[in-house]
């Protein structure tokens, strides 16, 4: 907005086309008084003489000049809406000289603009952009904004790559809009080349390797995507919980569990992620991705006590029984029974069926085959084992 009040100012001067050619000394005076106005902030004042020249002339040329001025006046109080129609009027009445109508198209493009309203102000750039001998990046540019809030953005990405390929060093925002444009379209791998050339000018800016991190994840390149989380772990930028756990899931992702399980542990050493139930049952999962049983059981351990359903107890009972620890698989079976909610109790009664079996307690492995064959999922296996008990153990 702040370049089109520029502009807009710059036409009163009326140094872009002779004074005689177009303008009677009266209504030259009258601008000339009118600037003065302005630079004053006295605008109501220079509306009134703009509007009693106006009803003074009868010249279109002169007309559509008053009309500018007056928008101008309009635009320096923030009333937009006046001004775009004062400028609409000096547009239709095709008589100003091709310079300022130029300059015309470009200021109530941005009128529109600040109006909400981009797709009258998109249609007013192009108009402008097809008329104006020589476009600047910054033109392009501008062109890209308003494609971007109409949702265009292939449109969008058209502009900005000219506006881009115009500079020698395109602005941060270009690139930022770009990466943007390119995200919504789903080109992933431009979006990465445009984000490394950010990274290259301040690397020390986090949310760029964030979102590097997240692209690379995007385009379907999970080990690139981790080995740049490493990177920001590295560069101590990877501090806050939703992030670490952002760069569990992705190192776990590229089937690198043990990394993954000891940044986290680490970082609930440090603090940095709490030792809830939903994290330490993550970290469980990642030990037992990385086969380091042990470790996996006292992650569980902890993460059970802190839920209020059976379900972990029953996981953390099925790894003691693949260590053999019959006695504790008892116990985490007998936890998870209590505290319920499991989705197969059937499963529960069946593997601690089996715990007693293996600790010769034959009485109660049968009490607990009978309340597993009152499940349909496990009815057919509780029966077998019943029957071979009492096979070996006639009652």
């Amino acid at each position: 907005m702040k370049r089109a009040l520029a502009i807009l100012c710059l036409c009163l001067s009326l140094t872009a086309a002779p004074r005689a050619a177009t303008l009677s000394p009266p209504t030259f005076k009258t601008l000339q008084r009118v600037e003065k106005l302005l630079d004053q902030k006295r605008y109501r004042q220079a509306q009134q003489l703009l509007r009693q020249r106006l009803g003074q002339v009868s010249r279109p040329e002169e007309k559509a000049v008053l009309w500018r001025a007056l928008a101008t006046a309009h635009i320096l109080q923030g009333q937009y809406r006046q001004a775009a129609q004062l400028l609409e009027r000096a547009l239709a009445s095709g008589a100003l000289p091709e310079a300022q109508r130029r300059e015309a198209l470009l200021s109530l493009g941005q009128l529109y603009l600040a109006q909400d309203e981009p797709r009258k102000a998109a249609a007013m750039l192009e108009r402008w952009l097809q008329t104006h001998p020589e476009v600047k990046a910054e033109d392009h540019f501008l062109l890209a904004q308003v494609y971007t809030r109409l949702e265009r953005y292939s449109q969008a990405l058209e502009y900005l790559n000219q506006a881009i390929a115009r500079s020698k060093r395109p602005r941060d925002e270009w690139l930022q809009l770009r990466i943007g444009l390119n995200y919504k379209l789903k080109r992933y791998r431009s979006a990465i080349a445009d984000l490394k050339s950010l990274i290259r000018r301040h690397p020390e800016r986090e949310a760029y390797w964030q979102q590097l991190a997240g692209l690379y994840h995007l385009a379907k390149m999970e080990i690139t995507a981790a080995a740049v989380s490493e990177l920001e772990r590295f560069l101590g930028f990877l501090d806050r919980e939703p992030e670490i756990l952002n760069l569990v899931s992705l190192l776990r992702a590229v089937h690198a569990p043990f990394l993954a399980a000891e940044r986290l542990q680490q970082a609930m050493k440090a603090g940095q992620v709490k030792r809830s139930g939903k994290n330490l049952e993550l970290l469980a999962a990642a030990w037992i991705e990385a086969r380091e049983f042990d470790r996996a059981i006292a992650a569980l351990e902890r993460a059970a006590r802190l839920r209020r359903s059976g379900g972990l107890w029953l996981q953390l009972a099925q790894l003691r029984l693949e260590r053999g620890d019959w006695h504790r698989a008892v116990e985490a079976l007998r936890q998870a029974l209590a505290k319920g909610g499991l989705k197969n109790p059937g499963q529960a009664w069946l593997l601690l069926g089996n715990a007693y079996f293996e600790l010769g307690n034959a009485e109660q492995a049968r009490e607990a085959f009978k309340q597993a064959s009152r499940y349909p999922s496990t009815r057919r296996s509780a029966q077998q084992w019943l029957n071979y008990l009492t096979r070996r153990q006639p009652r």
